[in-house]
Order: C-alpha cells, then structure tokens, then sequence
C-alpha cells in the first residue's frame, strides 16, 4: 500500500477543500461505538479511498517532480508540530498506509465517570491481515515505552490487554492510560476501560444503544444515501453541542465568562441535533463529492412551552412583545427562530457580478424576521435583569443620542432589507499582505431610503472619508491604529490532555479534537484585538448596500459593469451543471470557488515570506502551525525555495461549489471539486 493517505491529507491542507460493511460479517463501526459517541469519523475502506485517490488531480499534484520537494518540507514541517503536542493513543490513521485494512474509525465520546467523562477511541478491521496488524500494535507500544509511557497487561472484559500509562511532563501526579487489543480481527485502541469493554461486548450483540441508533445519525446517513448512486470512501457524524460539552470535560476547566454553549442552548438552537455527511472521491468528473444533512426538526415541544410561557406572563401583567411572540407555526424557538434561510428559485450571479472573483456565495435569509429574533439572544448575552429590554434600549441610544447617528435603525434600515446576501472574494495584483480583497452586497427594496439611513449611520463614524463616484457617495472609513480590547472567553482548554486527538499528524495532533480547533490559546483569547483596519461601504442605485475591503474595490465593481460576467464562464457553467446533477434546484444557498485563484495569493504570500503578516484565516492558521510550540520550542522554516511557481500548481486545482437546501426537518448540502480542464 502506497502513502496515498498521507498525500490526500496533505492535498486538503494545500488547497483548503474541505457505507458499506467490511468483508468480515463483524459489526459495523458505528454498531460497535455506543451512543455517547459525540463525533465520528469513519473510512469504509481504506484500499478503497487510496487506489480512488491516486485517480485524482490532487494525487497527481502532491507526486508531480516539480512540487513533490515542497510537499515533502511541508509534511515534515507539519509533522515536526504535531510531533511537539504529544500522542494520546500513539496511532493515527497514517499509521495504517502500510496495513492491508477494511473499515477504520475514530471517535470522541462521553462516558459517565467523574474522574474521566470523556474518551477517545480507534478501530480498525484488519481481517486477513493479523501479522502486519499485530507488528503495528508492538511497534507503536515500543514507540509509548520510549516516549515514557509504563507498560503493563491489565484484564479487560475478559480479555488480556496491553496497557499504556503515560505521565504527564508538566504534572508528575497526572496520567492517562492507553489500551490497545487486537480482537476479533479489528485493532481496538482507547484511552478508556470503560469503552474498550462495551465495544467488545458489541461484537457479540450491537445492542439498539450505538452510533447506528442515533436518529440524527439514521436521518443524515439516509439523505446523504438518497443523494449519491455510489458509496461513500468517508463517513462522519457530529452531535455539535455534546461535542462542544465532552471537549470542554476533557479540558478539566470551567469556562470563564460566559458560556456560549448554553446560550445557544437556552435560545433554542439545541433543535439541531447533529450532522453528518458523505464524501466521495474520484467519480466522473468530480474530483471529490460531498453531501451533508444538517438535523433540525421542528421544535413542536419547545414552541409549545414558549407560548405557555409568554402566556403566564402575560396573566401576571407582563405586556407581550407581538414582534417576537412564539407561534404555533413557528418551527424553532427564541433567538434559534434566526435559522430561517427560504429557497429560492434562481440563485444565479447577479448581472453585476464580475466574471474574475475567486469565490462566490449567495444565500437567502429572512433578515428582517431574524434582526427582531436576535433580541432575546443579545438581551440574555448581556445579562438584562428581569423585565430589562436592553436591546430596545441599545435601539433608543441610535436612535435619540445627540452624539450618536439619531438612525431609527428599524423603520430606516432593518425594514427595507429584501432578504439576500451575497459575498464575493478576490485579490489584487501584486500580491502583498493587504492584496486580498472582499465583496458584501445586501439587496434593499427601497434604495433611495437606504441610502439616507448610511448617511445617518456614517455621520456618527470619526474615521470616515467621503467620495463620489458616478453619482453614488463611497465611505470608507480607516482604522489603522485604533485598537480595542476583546475578551472572547470561549476556552475550550487543552483539548484531551493537551495532545488532541488520535496521532501525530493523522486525524489527530493539533489538526485533531482539541484547542486549536474550537478556541484560541489562552494568550491569544483574552488581550488587544485590532479592529478590521479599513473598510467601504455605498447604496446602489439597483438596490444594493454595498460593503468592502475597500472604496477602490467597490469602485473598481462599479466601473466594470459592461465587462464579463460571472455566470457567461465557462468554470461556472460547469459548475452549476454539477450541482444541478447533485439536486441543486430550488435553493437557499449557493457557493463557487476557484480553487487556484483562492490558493493564489496565500501561496505568493507563503513563497515570499510573507504569510505570517497576513491578517487572514489562512494566515493565522499558518502562525498556529509553524510557530512555537507550546515548551517554546521553534519549529523549522518551510525553505521556499522548493516552491515552483503557483503556474505549475494552479493547473491542479479546479473549480468547485457547493449548494445548500432548506428542508422540513434541516438543511441538505452538497457539492463537489470538478477536475481542472
């Protein structure tokens, strides 16, 4: 078996992209986990998902002689950072390219103990190859040993297990154990008595209590099966607030401030009740497939009991907000009402468009519904007493402070918003630090009235600057020193135990379930936070509230408005062929991205040495992983000069898009990466 693994792990890191049994009549990955399974991913086949992988572009990209020298350095340099945060079970699905193996999964889970809620766990059907499985299992316990782990032989179920204790360097009296069996043809590794035990006794008899069970689970694995004529090479699922919960146990800590997962909780978005998707690689002219259904059905009880309560309190003399009052008929309730995202017939390009951005989206949403639903989430956040309505009160300081804009930001703005949003991303030439350019448009019904609300709104701004540029007013406003101090108290911890999870660089490490995945450090949570240094705002005359990086680039929009269109490229016709094929009909959001023109700037940026300056995602991702570790340790440099030029890159990369339909009980999403003709 070849490194295809490592390649196609590699390949998503470069370009940002986003089941059947195994032959052994054994159980089922998610036959086998219990249903505390808060997040689980899963390979059906592993042959399977490498020899379809050697089939694409991205395969060929990753072993092309001329970038092979650079994605070589980048795989050891990311390596070398994972390496630093340490192993929780010593194995990752890397570990596995050279073992001929059927189905793979791993998982996080919440147990009930107070010493350890919280678990990880890694199965693996190694059927027909037990020698090659069991020289893994020994190599890796010698591996744990020479790291500083104690191994022993503990009884578990039964069964003779080899057990793992690893001290923690930091803290002398903390440990966790690893446990790692070979049983009935499938490597069993977890940091977990408890869960080692109930999956071997779900061999025998899978029970009704595992992954398989979960409704959110059955519903999205069979939307994902509805949507594709072929199986999938990924599956995964997510309960998102359990998740959040079990990581948070596993960091040992209490949020501080306030807890954001109750807050959605408390308002309602506890209606959605998990995720999970398929992708599918190299099939026709896709490149990769991917479907998702998002399990949210209607919140029949919760609804029932808002109303019972808005009614108590109107029997006690509280007057009822008719703006916000519950319904019968609506399907979530308090703030989680913002969900609401109509289809719509035609989401194609506006004709302003411009036939060169890197990415595209467009979607629906009820704004002016979800501006009036966001009151009890912004009145809960800031700790209104009881009988306080201090976002009505925010609302009265806009609209009647003398130093303020004096905008009636409800009856001026809010209420001429028609209900769609679009962004769009591009980036100037030559590429530098501040070459990346962003695009929002907001359709109003009423522009004239729009166009006086900016003004109140810009009146108050000390930082703006004025233009005029055929006949329409361009503010943009600079802030380029200004700073200010956000504490953001969304402290996940250290994930589990600091080492994340699974491995070194496999689906584990900090690229796994830990911090660096749901919240900043410490360090970087709490302190100076500079403010988005400029950016531009007008109204169209066509009934557009324009925002951008820049008066230029809305400018620059402007001046080109006889010039190619977006939606007359040959990339987007493809595209939206392709999500056509997938379902794509009446929708509520759409998404287009040139992968190469996506990649471009931040790849110049990384070949000049520059990508650390950049304040983007990518940018600050790329800090995380090249920066010092956490003993302060520095990571090697990338040595740029194995970067070819992007041109010999760029002609991997093609389009891709993505769709999202609003359903009765969620939301289905789907989309694909196209090969680069």
């Amino acid at each position: 078996m070849t490194n295809s693994f490592s390649k196609l792990v590699i390949a998503f890191a470069l370009t940002i992209i986003i089941g059947t049994d195994s032959v052994f009549a054994a159980p089922t990955t998610d036959q086998l986990l219990p249903n505390t399974t808060k997040a689980y991913f899963a390979v059906p086949d592993l042959d399977d998902l490498q020899q379809r992988f050697e089939k694409t572009q991205i395969h060929q990209l990753m072993t092309d002689p001329v970038i092979k020298p650079f994605a070589d350095d980048l795989k050891r340099q990311l390596q070398s950072r994972f390496d630093q945060t340490g192993i929780r079970l010593g194995i990752s699905f890397e570990d596995l390219e050279n073992l001929s193996a059927g189905e793979a999964a791993s998982a996080v889970l919440a147990v009930e103990d107070e010493e350890q809620p919280h678990a990880l766990a890694l199965i693996v059907d190694v059927t027909g190859s037990l020698e090659d499985a069991q020289e893994l299992v020994d190599r890796i316990g010698k591996e744990l040993v020479e790291q500083g782990a104690e191994e022993s032989t503990t009884e578990i179920a039964g069964q003779k297990v080899t057990q793992y204790t690893v001290t923690d360097e930091d803290d002398p009296e903390a440990s966790y154990s690893a446990y790692y069996i070979i049983y009935n043809d499938h490597i069993i590794a977890t940091d977990h008595d408890k869960v080692l035990a109930d999956i071997m006794g779900r061999f025998d008899n899978p029970g009704d209590d595992n992954i398989a069970s979960i409704e959110a689970y059955q519903v999205s694995m069979q939307r994902c099966d509805e949507a594709s004529e072929v199986s999938p090479q990924i599956r995964w699922f997510v309960e998102p607030f359990g998740y959040a919960k079990t990581i948070q146990a596993a960091a040992g800590i209490e949020p501080e401030g306030k807890n954001f997962q109750e807050l959605l909780l408390g308002q309602g978005f506890g209606a959605i009740r998990g995720l999970g998707g398929w992708v599918v690689v190299a099939e026709g002219e896709n490149e990769f497939t991917h479907h998702t259904f998002v399990y949210a059905p209607r919140d029949a009880e919760g609804v029932k009991a808002q109303i019972a309560l808005e009614d108590e309190a109107v029997a006690n003399g509280t007057e009822k907000d008719e703006r916000i009052a519950a319904n019968q008929s609506d399907r979530y309730r308090l703030a989680a009402r913002m969900l609401d995202f109509p289809n719509a017939e035609n989401q194609a390009p506006q004709s302003w468009i411009p036939s060169n951005v890197s990415t595209y989206t467009t979607m629906s949403w009820n704004l002016r519904d979800s501006f009036e639903y966001a009151k009890t989430l912004v009145n809960e956040y800031l700790d209104a007493e009881k009988g306080q309505d201090l976002f009505e009160e925010i609302l009265e300081g806009i609209a009647h402070d003398v130093n303020g804009p004096q905008l009636n930001i409800r009856d001026e703005l809010v209420g001429y918003l028609a209900g769609r949003v679009s962004i769009m991303t591009g980036f100037k030439e030559p590429v530098d630090v501040d070459t990346h350019q962003w695009l929002a448009s907001i359709d109003v019904t009423d522009a004239p009235a729009v166009r006086k609300a900016v003004s109140k709104f810009m009146s108050a701004e000390p930082n703006k600057h004025e233009r005029e540029f055929n006949g329409l007013t361009i503010y943009e406003v600079l802030n380029v020193e200004e700073e200010i101090d956000i504490e953001l108290n969304v402290d996940f911890g250290d994930g589990f135990g600091g080492e994340g999870f699974g491995g070194d660089e496999g689906f584990g490490g900090d690229e796994g379930f830990g911090k660096d995945d749901f919240g900043a450090s410490e360090e970087e949570a709490t302190g100076t936070q500079p403010l988005i240094s400029q950016w531009a705002v007008t109204v169209t005359d066509s009934g557009h509230i324009i925002i951008a990086s820049s008066a230029d680039f809305i400018e620059d929009l402007l001046r080109e408005q006889d010039a190619a269109k977006l939606d007359g490229t040959d990339d987007y016709k493809r595209v939206d062929a392709a999500l056509k094929a997938l379902g794509a009909d009446s929708t509520s959001m759409r998404m287009f991205s040139r992968l190469d023109k996506k990649n471009e700037p931040n790849y110049k940026l990384l070949q000049q040495g520059k990508m650390q300056q950049s304040d983007t995602i990518a940018g600050k991702l790329l800090k995380r992983l090249m920066g010092p570790s956490e003993n302060d340790k520095k990571v090697e440099k990338l040595d740029v000069s194995k970067m070819p030029e992007f041109e010999k890159v760029a002609k991997y990369l093609g389009p891709a898009g993505t769709y999202v339909q609003t359903r009765e009980d969620g939301w289905f999403v789907s989309g694909a990466v196209l090969k680069k003709q």
